[in-house]
């Protein structure tokens, strides 16, 4: 399966956190939030809804790991089946969640 991804921020080798937006075939846009946590392991929570009714998936990362493009695309990956990845200018995720 290929899904789009846009990135609120301009993208490092190493985010201290990061926010954007991403679209599985035929569904609507997503939120996806990734921040820093003392935790040793990841902890990802898909299904997560905003205020707005916009879904997504909510990310502690640890402090410990890089946080990347590359890192994000394979844990949303992981979480819903994407082979591959297209990075397009998306909605910014402030404003739709």
């Amino acid at each position: 399966m290929v899904a789009e991804i846009s990135y609120d921020l301009v993208m490092s080798d190493d985010m201290g956190w990061a926010e954007g937006a991403f679209r599985l075939p035929g569904g609507e846009w997503q939120v996806f939030i990734f921040v820093s946590s003392e935790d040793p392991e990841p902890s990802v929570k898909t299904g997560t809804r905003w205020k707005s009714g916009v879904t997504g998936v909510f990310v502690r990362w640890p402090k410990s790991k890089k946080l990347s493009g590359a890192v994000i695309e394979e844990v949303l990956s992981a979480a819903y089946g994407v082979q591959e990845w297209l990075e397009v200018r998306g909605p910014d995720s402030i404003k739709i969640r």
